[in-house]
């Protein structure tokens, strides 16, 4: 996933708290408007349980959440604004792969603003890497990927057999607690290390004018 280390940073440098932007697919819920998906509960436990991991891992000062969620945002120009500042100034990207993040407009677009940025930094600094840390939420066998998403390395050496074959939330729906742990803390590492190596500087939001659904292919 990375392929050359750099200088290694301190994360309570930098102004911007967010190491992470966790890229993710809400559970579609009709009837009631409070009513949210065991999937969405699950997928909220696992940011605090990752953020708290990263806090562990590095020197943030924890005042504000390493990893960004757009969790409670309305849909609205703040809500992409809001998203859009945090792909510009994140470290890592998080896309959370689940059979509905692939067939999302806006997935595609925030997978191409990250994307753009990457591309971005090349025109001034070697190539260190690719800052994208996919997390599979089910078993890839459920997964169809484009092709963007496909040539993202997804399997992290440390992790075992059942993760690729259930996923995160299929670990934890089956009760095998503490291999998920084990997988959270992995992904952690990965995550914390990739932020490290890769050194991904802000970009200026402006990049972001006409994002495309990258999912949707050429």
């Amino acid at each position: 996933m990375v392929q050359a280390a750099s200088q290694e940073i301190q994360f309570s440098d930098s102004s911007d708290p967010h190491v992470f932007c966790m890229s993710y697919a809400r559970t579609p819920w009709k009837g009631v408007r409070e009513r949210r998906g065991l999937s969405d509960l699950a997928l909220e436990e696992f940011y605090t349980r990752l953020c708290g991991n990263i806090v562990q891992l590095t020197d943030h000062d924890g005042v504000e959440p390493p990893g960004f969620l757009d969790q409670g945002m309305d849909v609205g120009a703040d809500w992409e604004n809001r998203i859009k500042r945090a792909l510009a100034t994140c470290r890592v990207f998080v896309p959370i792969f689940s059979t509905r993040y692939f067939t999302l407009e806006w997935c595609g677009k925030e997978w191409d603003a990250f994307a753009r940025r990457q591309k971005e930094q090349l025109r001034t600094r070697p190539y260190t890497g690719n800052a994208i840390v996919p997390v599979l939420w089910v078993g890839e066998q459920h997964l169809t990927m484009p092709p963007v998403a496909a040539q993202v390395q997804y399997a992290i050496p440390d992790l075992d057999k059942p993760y690729l074959q259930a996923g995160l939330y299929g670990l934890k729906q089956a009760g095998r607690h503490a291999l998920y742990r084990r997988t959270v803390w992995s992904l952690a590492e990965t995550i914390v290390k990739v932020a490290q190596q890769t050194s991904l500087p802000p970009c200026d939001v402006e990049l972001f004018q006409d994002l495309r659904n990258v999912f949707e292919g050429e």
